[in-house]
C-alpha cells in the first residue's frame, strides 16, 4: 500500500511539474505557421538598460496624460519592477503568424493574480474590455483591436492584420487547446529556434510570406526565385557590446533545393587571404571571395542585368575568356583618390588557373580602334588602357590578375593591409566577405556619394565603425554591424 501511494505521489508530482512547463505557452503556436519570431525580453531590457531610457521617460509621460488617479502609481510599479506584471520574463515571448491574416503573442504566466489585476487596471482606464470567463479561460479585448486569452500557465493575445472575417475569440479558443503534436513545438522548426541563443530570433517560411520578402531573401540573385517555396528560414539578431551581429541560416526542404545548395557550396571556395596584404591602407570598401570563375561565367551569363555588364566590359577585353580561368581568391578594394577630389580608385585581383587568354591580347588590340579604345603594352603582360578618357591598367603578374584604375596599381605596392587584418579569421572562414569602412565614408561623404552621405548620418546618431557581410557558405551568413567604442552598447545606444 505504502508503495502504491508513492508512485501516486510521483506521478501528481511529475503531473504538476509538467503542467507547468515552457511548452505549455509555447504548444498554443499551430505547427503551420509561418512565421515565428522569439524575443529574449529581459535580454533586450537589460542591454538597452530600458528603464533609464528616454524611450522609457517618453513612455511615463504619455501614460501620465492617459492613466488616471492611484492606478498610475501601479503602472509606476510596473515599469520600475516588470515582473510585477505577472509574466515570467526568464524565458522568451514569442510572436507568431496564425496565418496570412492573423498573428499572435504568446507568454509565459507567472503570476495569475497579477496579471489578472493589471487587466482590472486596463479595463478601469478604458483600455480593455471587462474580464469574462469563458470555458475555463479568462478572455476579453485590448483597444478593440486585441483579443486576449489567458490561463494560469498561457497569455495570448490575437490581432487581425486584415480587416473583419476571423472571429479572434474562437480561433484563440481553439489554439488554448491546441494538442502538443499539433502545436509548433512539435516541428524541427522549433528545435532550430528553440536552440538559437539570440536576443532576437525569427524562424520563417518564405512560401506563405509576400512577395517582396521572398525578393529579398534571394542572396543577390545566387538563389532560383522558384526555389524559395522549398527553402526555411532562420534568423537571429544579438547585441553586444561594441556590435550588432544578424545570422541567417537557410534549410532545403526539397531534394532539389538541396541540390542548388550543393552547388553552390562545390563552386564557392573559402578564401585564402591571398590579397589581404596587397589592399590599400585607406580601403573605403573590400569584397573577397573564393570562386570558380566557369561556373561563376555561367550565373552571370543567366542574369539579365549582369549579362548586360559583362557585354559592355568586352569592349575592352574579352571578359568571358578571362572569368573563366579565375579559380580561387577574388579582391575587389575601393579607396579614396589622391589626385582627384572626390574621386575613387578601384583594384580588382584574382586567383588564375592558367592565362592562356593573354595569347589573343593582340587581337583585342586590332578590335579596340573600332570602339576609340587604346591598349598599350607597358611591360610584359602588363597593359595600359585608355577608355573614355579614363586610364586604366591591368595585366597578369604569377597567374595573378590584377585590372585597376592607375592610382590604385601604383598604390598596391606600398599597402600592408592593416585595415582587414583585425577581419583575419573571419574572411579565411568565408566564401565571400564584404567591408565597408562607415567612418571613413563619412568623413569622405563626396566619394560615392549617396553612401557617404547614409554613413555620415548613422555615424552620427550611432557612432559607428564598420559593416561587413560574411558568407560561411551557401546556408549561412552573418552581417556585422561595429561600433568605433567596443564598450557601448548598440541597441542602448539606439533608445537613449
Amino acid at each position: 500500500m505504502k508503495k502504491i501511494c508513492c508512485i501516486i505521489c510521483v506521478v501528481l508530482a511529475v503531473a504538476a511539474l509538467c503542467s507547468c512547463s515552457n511548452t505549455d505557452y509555447q504548444k498554443v503556436i499551430p505547427a503551420n505557421s509561418p512565421l515565428v519570431v522569439k524575443i529574449d525580453v529581459r535580454s533586450l531590457a537589460e542591454k538597452s538598460d530600458f528603464q533609464k531610457s528616454s524611450v522609457m521617460q517618453k513612455m511615463e509621460t504619455g501614460l501620465s496624460a492617459v492613466v488616471s488617479g492611484k492606478d498610475m502609481d501601479k503602472v509606476k510599479e510596473y515599469m520600475s519592477d516588470p515582473m510585477e506584471l505577472g509574466f515570467d520574463l526568464s524565458v522568451p515571448a514569442y510572436a507568431f503568424m496564425v496565418d496570412e491574416k492573423t498573428f499572435g503573442i504568446t507568454m509565459k504566466v507567472d503570476d495569475d493574480t497579477a496579471v489578472s489585476d493589471l487587466l482590472q487596471l486596463l479595463n478601469r482606464q478604458g483600455l480593455s474590455s471587462k474580464l469574462q470567463e469563458k470555458d475555463g479561460l479568462m478572455c476579453g479585448t485590448l483597444l478593440d483591436d486585441f483579443t486576449y486569452t489567458y490561463d494560469g500557465r498561457t497569455f495570448l493575445l490575437l490581432a487581425a492584420m486584415e480587416n473583419g472575417g476571423v472571429n479572434k475569440g474562437k480561433l484563440a479558443q481553439q489554439l488554448m487547446e491546441l494538442d502538443e503534436k499539433e502545436g509548433f513545438v512539435s516541428t524541427e522548426g522549433f528545435s532550430r529556434l528553440d536552440n538559437e541563443k539570440a536576443d532576437v530570433a525569427v524562424y520563417m517560411k518564405p512560401e506563405v510570406l509576400s512577395k517582396s520578402w521572398m525578393k529579398d531573401l534571394n542572396m543577390e540573385g545566387l538563389l532560383p526565385t522558384a526555389m524559395l517555396k522549398d527553402i526555411e528560414v532562420l534568423t537571429s539578431l544579438n547585441f553586444e557590446n561594441g556590435e550588432a551581429r544578424l545570422s541567417t541560416k537557410r534549410y532545403a526542404r526539397t531534394p532539389e533545393a538541396e541540390k542548388v545548395f550543393d552547388e553552390l557550396n562545390d563552386n564557392m571556395k573559402k578564401i585564402t587571404g591571398r590579397y589581404l596584404d596587397q589592399v590599400s591602407d585607406d580601403a573605403l570598401i573590400w569584397v573577397g571571395a573564393g570562386v570558380k570563375g566557369k561556373w561563376l561565367l555561367s550565373k552571370i551569363k543567366e542574369n539579365k542585368e549582369l549579362n548586360g555588364l559583362l557585354f559592355a566590359a568586352e569592349r575592352a577585353v574579352d571578359a568571358g575568356l578571362m572569368l573563366q580561368a579565375v579559380d580561387g581568391d577574388v579582391s575587389l578594394a575601393l579607396s579614396p583618390s589622391k589626385a582627384e577630389e572626390n574621386g575613387v580608385e578601384y583594384l580588382l585581383q584574382a586567383q588564375l588557373d592558367n592565362s592562356d587568354f593573354l595569347n589573343d591580347v593582340d587581337d583585342w588590340k586590332q578590335s579596340h580602334k573600332d570602339f576609340g579604345i587604346v591598349m598599350t603594352e607597358k611591360d610584359e603582360h602588363q597593359y595600359l588602357l585608355t577608355l573614355e578618357g579614363q586610364n586604366f591598367q591591368w595585366g597578369v603578374r604569377e597567374n595573378d590578375l590584377y585590372w585597376g584604375t592607375v592610382g590604385a596599381v601604383e598604390q598596391e605596392g606600398l599597402s600592408k593591409g592593416t585595415s582587414l587584418q583585425p577581419f583575419k579569421k573571419q574572411i579565411e572562414n568565408s566564401t565571400l566577405f564584404i567591408y565597408v569602412d562607415l567612418a571613413a565614408l563619412a568623413e569622405k561623404s563626396g566619394a560615392m556619394s549617396n553612401v557617404g552621405t547614409m554613413s555620415q548620418m548613422m555615424g552620427f546618431f550611432y557612432n559607428l565603425k564598420s559593416i561587413c557581410y560574411q558568407m560561411l557558405s551557401a546556408n549561412e551568413d552573418v552581417i556585422i554591424v561595429e561600433q568605433k567604442s567596443k564598450d557601448k552598447n548598440f541597441l542602448k545606444q539606439i533608445l537613449q
